[in-house]
């Protein structure tokens, strides 16, 4: 009857013993499945900037220099001109005038010029005719709005096409066109690991993806991620979808019925053990990757809403037959969006002024005669480097804010002194009173912003945090203002010259010239 009692009690504590290492496989596998989710989504989260920069810039590129190329005057008379050998002298000569604009455009090989009629011009390139008659029968078709994908064979081209214009209505089309190929390798620029994929649409179309997969794959990967996300670039029409998709919990569940076995209890360890390292060092290093990437697009932001506000002077100086200031305005926007989205992280404060310049520009084309600016410029300002894209976000704050739209006067300054430099925008606007000006200063302590203000509290906050990240909490912001006098914002960052924190390849520009450096440094004048 005891042996009895015992086997009992031991086949009782089998099968609870049996019972806990089962919930304890259950709890560790979800555990586990859960981190590997989790991990893979912030890696997708980390991939979509970097995929819509390389996309992005590239498409916005073409869209830039189609709307470029439509109003230039040699295109327009050679969209007019009547076919034949005039039309091919009219050609060459487009092709001398716009060397540098078809410089510009790296990977788009190929832009052609249209006449009503359909015969065309290449400026730059040497598609096949195949490809140059289609893709002009789906735009005078009317079966796409300013994007072209064409195929003949295995030769695949996306593009992106304007038209014409004069008084008289549409006398031709401009189309840039990019081998589908690059833009596939764009797109794939971030697969590895493989559970990350990416495609570019338009509309409800899919154009391609990266790896080259096709419609169906991608629809059924789309089905299966366990994170989406998509943007659409600028004004162009596109729009890049980024996806994860779960290739890991299959193998991870494989691997616990095989060693369940025998392994229950060490894996139970090394569960434990696995969860700290991933919150220790993969989740760590995962999120700083994740705020070097939100610092990069930070930088290289040109607020959406200034872009088509921007667009909407341009329409409007265009509908009053002011094309040159419409033109002027064009080339102002282009310097600002090539500068942000450059890649390199540090530019002299001289050309930081002048990209200023082409925004207040811009400003005051869209209020005119409201705003003045004094620059203070200097020949030192030459050699000291700053980060990029960290002024523009003040100065707007100053205009769309400090002055309201009502008018007023900006100044920006900066000083040496010894290791530190000071740079101060100040505005004679309507500023805040004391509790205002303590909710914005608390908020940028703390890293978050009230919901009222009279400034854009969460540049202010972005603009604080990247000093820090930087530069450390020695360095970083302030704010004085009051209701009578206005608004100051002042930076504080180190002084750092040419190769004494950094390589002088650290820091080429490509937004001034030698030449125009010299002669902003003379001019020294205010801005009217």
């Amino acid at each position: 009857m005891k042996r009895k009692n015992t086997e009992k009690k031991k086949a009782i504590g089998v099968m609870l013993f049996g019972a806990v290492i089962v919930l304890l496989w259950v709890v560790f596998y979800l555990l586990t499945i859960r981190i590997i989710r989790q991990n893979m989504e912030r890696h997708a989260m980390s991939a979509v900037g970097t995929i819509m920069n390389d996309v992005g810039n590239e498409l916005i590129m073409m869209e830039e220099c189609s709307s470029i190329l439509s109003v230039d005057e040699s295109v327009k008379k050679l969209a007019a001109s009547d076919y034949g050998v005039d039309f091919y002298d009219m050609g060459s000569a487009a092709q001398d005038v716009l060397a540098p604009v078809l410089k510009r455009v790296v990977n788009a090989d190929n832009v052609i010029v249209y006449e009503p009629d359909g015969k065309f011009y290449r400026l730059k390139g040497d598609v096949p005719n195949t490809i140059a008659v289609r893709s002009f029968y789906i735009i005078s078709e009317g079966k796409s709005d300013r994007m072209v994908s064409v195929s003949s064979g295995a030769e695949n081209y996306v593009g992106i096409y304007r038209g014409i214009e004069d008084s008289n209505g549409i006398t031709g089309y401009v189309l840039l066109l990019i081998d589908q190929r690059k833009i596939e390798k764009l797109l794939s620029t971030y697969n590895d690991p493989d559970y990350i994929g990416a495609a570019l649409y338009y509309g409800d179309r899919l154009i391609c993806a990266g790896g080259g997969i096709g419609k169906e794959e991608v629809e059924s990967r789309l089905s299966e991620a366990i994170y989406v996300s998509e943007r659409f670039v600028g004004f162009t029409g596109y729009r890049v979808v980024v996806y994860c998709v779960d290739s890991v919990s299959k193998d991870v569940s494989r691997f616990f019925i095989i060693a369940l076995p025998v392994t229950v209890m060490i894996m139970l360890a090394v569960g434990f053990i696995f969860e700290l390292f991933m919150r220790r060092f993969v989740r760590t290093s995962i999120d700083l990757e994740l705020e070097r990437t939100s610092l990069s697009l930070l930088k290289k932001q040109i607020s959406a809403h200034f872009t088509v506000n921007t667009l909407n002077i341009v329409r409007a100086l265009i509908g009053k037959g002011d094309k040159e200031a419409a033109a002027r305005i064009c080339t102002e926007l282009s310097v600002l969006l090539r500068y942000a989205n450059a890649s390199d992280e540090y530019i002299t404060l001289l050309e930081e002024l002048y990209v200023l310049k082409q925004y207040i520009g811009i400003m005051q084309a869209r209020y005119p005669g409201k705003i003045s600016v004094i620059f203070c410029e200097d020949d030192l300002f030459s050699d000291i480097l700053v980060p990029r894209m960290l002024l523009q976000p003040v100065v707007e704050n100053a205009v769309m804010h400090g002055l309201s739209g009502e008018g007023g006067n900006l100044a920006i300054d900066a000083r040496r002194d010894d290791g530190d430099l000071f740079i101060t925008v100040s505005d004679d606007g309507k500023g805040m009173d004391a509790g205002e000006l303590e909710r914005v200063r608390g908020g940028m302590k703390a890293g978050e912003m009230p919901v009222h203000g009279s400034l854009d509290h969460i540049a202010l906050v972005n603009i604080r945090k990247r000093i820090d990240v930087l530069f450390g909490e020695k360095y970083g912001m302030d704010i004085e203002s009051d209701v009578s006098s206005g608004t100051v914002v002042t930076l504080h960052l180190p002084l750092i010259l040419p190769g004494s924190e950094k390589n002088d390849s650290d820091f080429s520009s490509d937004v001034l010239s030698s030449d125009k450096k010299q002669s902003i440094i003379k001019s020294r004048r205010k801005v009217k």
